[in-house]
């Protein structure tokens, strides 16, 4: 009798643990983040979890154990979370378990959402399947494509394409962008604003622009604006902003778009310059200051370069001081009375073999010795030098262009090199036909 109740407790215990356990596996079961059905061989329910019932839309009574797969599919359709008819799906649902196989599928419900799922058949004849909604991370996918595609779009464009935020934060911006400030890649812009990323005054022009843009909804339309670039050289752009607005029409932002149009100013510059120094020639102007304006104008044109005019002496053996308003003062006064021979800098080459001469490095030019040292010292690291001929061919002069980096004259370089010959030959013809001597003013030369 003892016996028989020790083996009852024990078993009632045992009972106790067991309904535990299969406690404990349910709540598991239950906080599966997936959707899990087992169905038998005949198609009935064995087991499914909340969140299967949760993703179409069911609650877990509906979801019986002995329920068949058209009884839940019809549940299903009366909720909006089957993606078809009763009967196609339930024949889309034979045809992916006909081979036996396990298979991914994924579907659209008519309540827009995606869910995927993978079927996989048990030993018994069964099956198992979990069910994902896929819609939002699907919609992130596609956010990220569409970004990436309007990026890829974007950063053909040769112009400067961005918009800002209310902050006058950038928010998109395309290579181009990125590369006037310098900057590897457009993601270094984002959540910056210009006064991050320009000089101070530079950024505060353009906020005031900005906010009055947001402010007035009003577009700037082709308004020309300077910028410094990566090395800091000055650049023109015309830019356009207009108000970005919202589904209730309210500024939210900014919409931008601005073109380098640094050539077409300096090629306008350049053809006003050359028109004021012929007014000039025209008008009688002493050629020193004519020579002086045409220098200037020169190094207007590109960024770190200094002009200079050597004129022929009288005894046509050497080179005096015509004009170099931005040489430094000492460096203009040694090479005054600069000798004219095969191998002596630039200057006196190109007035000897009369034609271009070029130093990319003068460091390395042999031709240099003389005044390698004191270039260096003044940060004079290339230079070129063109003969000022006259129309008969007589040597007028020189016109040297020295730069503060080492390389070769670029074709735009050149190209104004070739200018300033002729606007000086030009000039000194006149001089001479008038009767004034070309008499050297090296006391002009700042002290």
């Amino acid at each position: 009798m003892i016996h028989a109740q020790n083996d009852a407790t024990a078993s009632a215990a045992r009972v106790a643990e067991l309904e535990t356990e299969v406690q404990r596996y349910r709540s598991a079961f239950n906080a599966i983040s997936q959707g899990v059905a087992f169905f038998d061989p005949e198609q009935r329910l064995m087991l499914a979890n909340r969140r299967y019932a949760e993703i179409y839309r069911l609650s877990p009574d509906q979801l019986r154990p002995g329920a068949t797969l058209r009884e839940i599919v019809e549940l299903r359709a009366a909720e909006g979370t089957c993606p078809m008819g009763v009967d196609d799906y339930l024949a889309y649902i034979a045809a992916i378990s006909a081979k036996g196989q396990a298979r991914d599928w994924s579907v659209m419900l008519r309540d827009g959402r995606t869910i995927r799922a993978h079927y996989h058949p048990t030993p018994d004849g069964g099956s198992v399947a979990t069910h994902d909604d896929i819609t939002e991370s699907q919609e992130r996918r596609l956010l990220i494509e569409e970004r990436v595609s309007l990026q890829s779009l974007i950063d053909v464009v040769p112009d400067n394409l961005w918009v800002k935020d209310a902050e006058s934060r950038f928010v998109v911006a395309n290579r181009a962008t990125a590369l006037r400030l310098g900057l590897a890649s457009p993601q270094e812009l984002i959540g910056k604003s210009d006064l991050q990323l320009c000089p101070w005054e530079t950024a505060q022009k353009y906020l005031e622009d900005e906010r009055i843009v947001i402010e007035t909804g009003r577009p700037l339309i082709d308004g020309d604006e300077y910028i410094l670039s990566s090395d800091h050289e000055k650049l023109w752009v015309a830019t356009t902003k207009a108000p970005l607005r919202n589904e209730r029409s309210e500024v939210v932002g900014i919409i931008g778009v601005s073109r380098d149009v640094t050539r077409r100013r300096l090629a306008d510059a350049l053809r006003e310059g050359q028109a004021e120094i012929l007014e000039m020639i025209a008008t009688g102007a002493p050629v020193d200051c004519v020579l002086e304006a045409l220098v200037n104008l020169i190094e207007s044109q590109s960024h770190g370069i200094l002009g200079s005019v050597l004129l022929i002496s009288e005894d046509g053996s050497s080179l005096r001081h015509g004009a170099a308003p931005s040489l430094p003062p000492e460096y203009a006064r040694a090479v005054d009375g600069l000798r004219i021979g095969p191998d002596v800098a630039c200057s006196g080459s190109a007035a000897y073999w009369r034609e271009l001469i070029v130093a990319a490095d003068i460091a390395s030019d042999t031709r240099w010795t003389d005044y390698r040292d004191m270039a260096n010292a003044l940060g004079l690291r290339s230079c070129w030098s063109a003969p000022i001929l006259s129309k008969s061919g007589d040597n007028l002069g020189v016109f040297a262009i020295y730069a503060t980096s080492a390389h070769e004259p670029t074709e735009a370089e050149l190209q104004l090199t070739y200018v300033a010959t002729r606007m000086a030959s030009i000039a000194i013809e006149r001089e001479r036909a008038e009767g004034r001597p070309l008499v050297h003013r090296s006391g002009n030369i700042a002290a």
